[in-house]
């Protein structure tokens, strides 16, 4: 009887652990990473999303299997010198042999948005930028390229500020070298035809069993309030009319993830379709930011129509695309700066200054060559965590850590010689906790984040006796953190010229 029992139970265990491993769950690319681009190389997939004013600008990802993502690098470790922000919206390409880039960046000489090209041979090893190739109207933003069966190829891009004419997605031949545009441009979204138009963006355009589909994202985007999500439209020609599929869209937000659009299609080798897109977490929301979803795309037989293989709504958890794939969930960051794991993880703020960072002996050194502050992050993952440090407290300048939303929005925990300091800054700095800490050789940093809304912060000297700010009953209100279309990060803050030398950063989830 034991035996029988003992045999059941393993096969029990089988079925569930097969179960499990056939499965994946969303998002498949935790934290900030809106508006997402992927190709196919073989059997290689390549990702990369919007940064606004983070750099390295465009954080680059790869992956054999679609749900494990690691991150490679970026398009630009350091943002080309005419860009002033908002990087937004990157959009891969890869033809004969070539990789490309086709980026959202605000100009330095007219504060314009515009869309730049960037090339290279091997993707690991940086892209070349060439420079701005759209400048339309008060903004050109949202590229995406595609090429045809004649082996043409046509870049299309959200368009406003036109005179006379509403927001729209246009469109133009490319060159060869697809580094300029041929001929005169074209609209996909003409009202004067009957579209329906509705700040329409985010698009992507493919052709199927003689359709041209154009998927686009429509709705607000960017923060709590969205509304975000996918229409389809179909045409026999690329210049022709255009059906849209109405009232509802194919995609939008449900219980778990809000707001869902802006992603690309990619095709696996045995003909299935993946659409990666951005969503935000009904709980962590803005505090997060928007997380890179995977969801299969199918097609009706009888209408021809693409639809969600799950339903409108994104999948929670959803099969695997390969069979015999497990996925990774890391959440957690922990590193005491011995080796390279997390170093493409790293970001800085391009309203501040560069910080020049070196690692030697376990720790990390930070020197801000400028006055005022500089940052020194990573995204966070969860809205619940805990974040800790140790610094070196010499030196008079500011140094420790931050919940960052911008560089008029923050809270800083840290040391500035012989004295803890909490800094709150909106729009307005101020110091609004300050102790000695007498003479230390290393200060211990911690923050609590709830929700990513209300923090609670901690110092010691001997990473035993804790102090607490507020107190062990209330909480710092942080819900005013978060900027427009960019998530939370954390990580080191300095003021003023000097440097800092810390010895970890854990972020473990709560």
């Amino acid at each position: 009887m034991n035996k029988i029992l003992i045999v059941l139970l393993f096969l029990t265990n089988a079925v569930v652990a097969q179960q499990i491993e056939q499965t994946y769950r969303n998002p498949v690319i935790q934290g900030d990473l809106p508006d997402p681009t992927v190709i196919r190389v073989g059997s290689n997939y390549y990702a990369a999303g919007t940064t606004s004013d983070f750099a390295p600008s465009y954080p680059l990802y790869h992956s054999t299997d679609l749900i494990n993502w690691d991150r490679i690098g970026a398009v630009f470790n350091t943002p080309p010198a005419w860009i002033k922000g908002d990087c937004w919206a990157p959009e891969l390409f890869y033809n004969d042999g070539t990789y490309y880039v086709y980026y959202t960046a605000r100009k330095k000489s007219d504060n314009i948005s515009c869309i730049g090209v960037a090339t290279t041979k091997d993707i690991t090893k940086g892209f070349t930028d060439h420079g701005p190739m759209i400048e339309w109207g008060n903004e050109a933003i949202d590229a995406h390229v595609f090429k045809d069966d004649d082996g043409k190829l046509y870049i299309t891009w959200k368009a406003y500020g036109l005179a006379n004419r509403p927001i729209e997605i246009l469109a133009s031949e490319l060159s060869a070298d697809g580094l300029s545009l041929v001929g005169e441009h074209f609209t996909l979204t003409d009202p004067a035809k009957g579209w329906i138009e509705r700040g329409d963006e985010g698009q992507v355009l493919m052709k199927r069993n003689g359709y041209y589909y154009l998927f686009y994202s429509v709705g607000g985007c960017c923060d709590n309030r969205c509304s975000y999500r996918v229409h389809v439209a179909r045409s026999k020609s690329l210049k022709g009319d255009w059906e849209q599929l109405e009232p509802n869209p194919i995609l939008q937000g449900g219980d778990l993830w809000r707001c869902s659009g802006h992603g690309t299609i990619v095709q696996s080798p045995d003909g299935r379709f993946f659409y990666l897109y951005h969503a935000y977490h009904a709980y962590d929301f803005e505090f997060v930011g928007r997380q890179g979803l995977l969801d299969e795309l199918v097609w009706d037989k009888k209408t021809g129509w693409p639809y969600f293989k799950n339903g409108d709504r994104p999948s929670a958890q959803a099969p695997v695309p390969f069979k015999n794939t497990v996925q990774r969930k890391e959440v957690n960051i922990t590193d005491n700066f011995s080796s390279d794991q997390y170093d493409t993880y790293w970001q800085w703020d391009m309203n501040f200054s560069k910080p020049v960072v070196s690692k030697q002996k376990d720790k990390l050194t930070i020197e801000n060559t400028q006055d005022g502050f500089c940052f020194w992050g990573v995204n966070t993952r969860t809205s619940n965590y805990t974040l800790e440090t140790s610094v070196t407290p010499a030196g008079s300048n500011f140094k420790g850590l931050t919940v960052y939303g911008g560089p008029n929005n923050f809270i800083a925990l840290g040391v500035e010689g012989s004295t803890v300091k909490i800094i709150n800054k909106n729009r307005e700095k101020s110091d609004i906790y300050t102790q000695s800490i007498g003479k230390a050789d290393t200060v211990y940093l911690k923050v609590e984040s709830f929700g990513g809304r209300l923090y609670k912060f901690y110092w010691s000297t001997d990473n035993s006796t804790w102090k607490v700010y507020p107190s062990n009953d209330t909480n710092i209100d942080g819900s005013k953190l978060p900027q427009w279309g960019k998530g939370l990060r954390i990580g080191f803050l300095l003021d003023g010229k000097g440097k800092a030398e810390f010895s970890r950063f854990d972020m473990i989830a709560r």
